[in-house]
């Protein structure tokens, strides 16, 4: 039981007059409203605790700040910069902490409001963003929408592993101008990420991390891993934790370079020499890990004329193997087209094979010079056997008669299954169409014809393979809505049965404008991707998470 007594009419310590005496058992009422109080109360204890932590970590960091500015020794320097990370990360660690405590006191303060309220509907009640009111047994409530969480109906935002985090940890000499980002995943849980630093020069720098469980990332320091321009960096990892980056050394007639590196347990880089393996180039790379630390680089090739042969612009591919303290070693070159190539993208299909989505040069009847196949949209099959890459013949093309289709992302849906998004630019138009590779002859065949996901032109078309479940096949496109300024996600189901797209719906992740952005799935229903926003540069990292409806 619990009595209260009063006399007088006196205000309390909790500003509530008493003007008589209660004894015996409280009534529901009252136990809710006991309750309630003290849930504020633990509230406002809890944020006056964090205004004091917070406070106290900020006036470390300016003392660390100037101790590194003071220091001379570069041990010295190192230390304070580690020790100054090691603060900005106390400080995070207990952001999240004190955020759950304020979440679980509104949630339950809201609950419990519900609980002692009545003689209303959801007709009468006004919902916050990203809520919708439902009835339940103790009435109509706000509740925030899938994938949101906060005080309930009013303050409904992403959850931490989708708020954007800073890519560069630790102390910063210089400000960092991301540009030409790419991603990948390698390894349990391991991440690497590529850029061109604009404010450095246009040099190429690498983040390596590990993602952990709730969406955060360890991460290492940015390291160069090239002193000289870097346009186009492409970075790939192996199984066994080796990193192997291509790049050009030129916007427009740059010379293509690989480097390889292997990468310890505490993400440290032991590099090999960088290798030249074609000139003249202007378009991006793609790069495939395949097993054995082996590695297949597809470009965009040309040869000069000479006494006997005329000029030429052909698709090319290298296959490297990266070794133990990160040397490289080109094993061969196999030409895959005859035709100039460019907006190149690849997707794996299996351990050993891939699919190549490329632009093409038209291809023109040997018999009949008149006759031409468009080749703007085109799809190979190719896998590597023992040490040679071989690429299939019989390529697919998406648009036999169109012209114009512009940037393009692919990804694997199913087993055997391809998806294939791009811009159609006459049409000004975002579509997909999907193709299933045959297992045994590899031939590949559009089961799903191009369907148009999106009204407009984004400047990217990129895709990521299994964003889901594999027993629940979804594609997922990411792009910009340039008429909304914001950076968005397009989610379609695919029916294995049926062979066909449906429920496309998209999504905005991000509420501006981005000047680079690359995502990688990280298994799990959860994608990371890194993007540097408009107009600074500055390099972040988000990750998301898919549910079933």
């Amino acid at each position: 039981s619990m009595l209260r007594a009063s006399g007088g009419g006196q205000p309390q310590a909790s500003g509530e007059v008493v003007t008589g005496l209660h004894i015996g058992a409280p009534t529901e009422f009252q136990k809710m409203s006991y309750l309630l109080r003290t849930i504020q109360k633990y509230k406002a204890v809890a944020l006056d605790r964090y205004t004091t932590l917070e406070t106290r970590h900020q006036a470390e960091e300016q003392r660390i700040k100037s101790a590194i500015e003071q220091a001379q020794a570069p041990g010295a320097k190192l230390a304070l910069a580690q020790t100054w990370t090691s603060n900005v990360q106390s400080l995070k660690d207990t952001e999240r902490v004190f955020d759950n405590i304020e979440k679980f006191s509104e949630s339950m303060a809201s609950l419990l409001s519900s609980a002692t309220s009545s003689g209303y509907g959801c007709e009468e009640l006004t919902c916050g963003e990203h809520a919708s009111c439902t009835t339940l047994s103790t009435g109509p409530q706000c509740v925030c929408k899938e994938g949101y969480m906060g005080l309930v109906g009013k303050d409904c935002r992403a959850p931490p592993e989708m708020r954007p985090y800073s890519l560069i940890v630790g102390f910063r000499e210089a400000p960092v101008q991301a540009a030409d980002m790419n991603i990948c995943v390698f390894g349990l849980n391991k991440v690497a990420v590529v850029y061109r630093d604009v404010a450095q020069g246009h040099a190429g720098s690498v983040v390596v991390g590990s993602v952990r469980d709730a969406g955060l990332a360890d991460l290492a320091r940015p390291v160069q891993f090239t002193s000289g321009k870097a346009y186009g960096p492409v970075v790939t990892g192996t199984d066994n934790g080796k990193l192997a980056i291509v790049w050009r050394d030129d916007s427009r007639m740059g010379s293509c370079w690989m480097r390889g590196a292997a990468v310890g347990e505490d993400l440290s880089l032991s590099w090999g020499d960088k290798q030249s393996f074609c000139t003249g180039q202007a378009h991006k790379m793609v790069v495939v890990p395949l097993p054995r630390d082996r590695l297949a680089v597809v470009f965009s090739d040309k040869a000069k004329a000479t006494l006997h042969t005329p000029a030429e612009k052909f698709g090319n591919s290298v296959l490297a193997s990266v070794g133990e303290a990160g040397e490289l070693a080109l094993l061969g070159r196999f030409r895959f087209s005859d035709h100039p190539v460019m907006r190149l993208e690849v997707t794996k299909i299996a351990p050993m094979a891939f699919v190549l989505a490329a632009r093409a040069g038209s291809a023109v009847d040997d018999l009949d010079p008149s006759m031409s196949t468009k080749q703007e949209a085109t799809a190979i099959y190719a896998e590597m056997i023992d040490d040679d890459l071989v690429f299939n013949p019989n390529v697919v093309n998406i648009e036999p008669t169109k012209a114009q289709i512009w940037s393009r992302g692919v990804s694997l849906v199913a087993p055997n299954t391809i998806a294939y998004a791009y811009q159609d630019g006459a049409d000004r138009a975002m579509k997909m169409a999907v193709l299933e590779v045959d297992p045994l002859t590899h031939k590949m065949e559009v089961v799903q014809r191009p369907a148009v996901i999106h009204d407009g032109v984004s400047p990217y078309v990129s895709m990521l393979s299994a964003p889901y479940m594999a027993a629940h096949p979804h594609t997922l496109v990411y792009y910009e809505d340039q008429k909304a300024n914001r950076s968005m996600v397009n989610l379609c189901t695919w029916s294995v049965a049926d062979k066909k797209l449906s429920q496309c719906e998209d999504f905005p992740w991000l509420d501006q404008r981005l000047r680079s952005v690359a995502g990688a799935h990280l298994g799990g229903g959860r994608s990371l991707l890194a993007f540097a926003a408009e107009p600074a540069g500055e390099p972040y990292y988000a990750v998301f998470g898919l549910s079933k409806k």
